[in-house]
């Protein structure tokens, strides 16, 4: 499915009687990326799955996780103690033989996490574990400057079961993620492209690298110094005076608009 909406393929669907392509409903629903994210974690070779976890919950809990057994999309929990709610639906829950992560995500616009929010999915989590595991739960996404203070007092609260919270922005996962990239074999990879597609489509980069990583390149042989050429011929081209927009040929942008959808055009005013 991702590869249809990348590809303009996926056609349109009607919601509330508007008539929405697939790719705006996409950027307007966190639970397409969490799917995207999270259900590509079985296709991923041992080795960076291992990796993939260190980028999702740091070195000191991601050791001990092993094999993946189980993964589960927006479990609905027991919530007895909520008045006129009787569930909460976390984003994810995986299943790892001695551990249980649990996912809370919230993309890179709108609401924002709440220690509310964590302490119902986890309690709820806890008054139903049938199994000894320890819990650890991962905010991703739109969390509070002060969100250790908040994880402190849930790990508090929940200190007799060995509670972690962890809390991670997506731009610092984008970051790893680029940094566990070399890992990746064909099959990775695949899954890697799909992952920054899904970001693209959310509006979310990775960091530039610096210049000073950008200079090594320059011993890299012939291939690089052709590329470079190319760049600055392009600056070039790009400072010779341009006549005033009455009367640009608007034409010679008309390709550009082929590759965008009648939603992503900008409307001028």
């Amino acid at each position: 499915m991702l590869t249809a909406i990348l590809h303009g393929k996926a056609g349109r669907v009607e919601i509330d009687g508007h008539q929405l392509s697939w790719r705006t409903l996409f950027r307007k629903r966190e639970d397409l990326l969490t799917s995207v994210l999270f259900g590509r974690m079985p296709y991923l070779s041992d080795s960076v799955h291992d990796a993939f976890l260190r980028a999702l919950l740091g070195n000191a809990y991601a050791g001990d996780l092993g094999q993946l057994s189980d993964i589960q999309f927006w479990p609905r929990l027991s919530d007895s103690e909520s008045e006129g709610r009787r569930y909460v639906e976390p984003d994810v829950l995986i299943e790892y033989p001695h551990h249980r992560l649990l996912i809370e995500v919230k993309p890179p616009f709108g609401g924002m996490q709440t220690s509310r929010q964590w302490r119902a999915e986890v309690q709820a989590l806890h008054r139903q574990n049938d199994e000894p595991k320890q819990i650890i739960f991962l905010a991703l996404g739109r969390n509070h400057p002060k969100w250790r203070n908040s994880a402190d007092k849930l790990e508090r609260e929940f200190s007799s079961i060995g509670l972690r919270v962890v809390c991670l922005d997506w731009p610092e996962l984008l970051r790893r993620l680029g940094l566990i990239r070399d890992l990746a074999d064909s099959r990775d990879e695949r899954v890697f492209q799909d992952w920054f597609e899904a970001f693209r489509l959310f509006g979310m980069v990775s960091d530039t690298m610096p210049f000073s990583d950008l200079l090594p390149l320059c011993n890299e042989g012939e291939s690089f110094r052709k590329q470079l050429e190319l760049v600055q011929s392009w600056t070039a081209i790009a400072k010779i005076p341009t006549p005033s927009a009455s009367t640009q040929d608007w034409a010679a942008l008309l390709p550009i608009t082929q590759f965008l959808e009648k939603e992503d055009l900008v409307q001028w005013t």
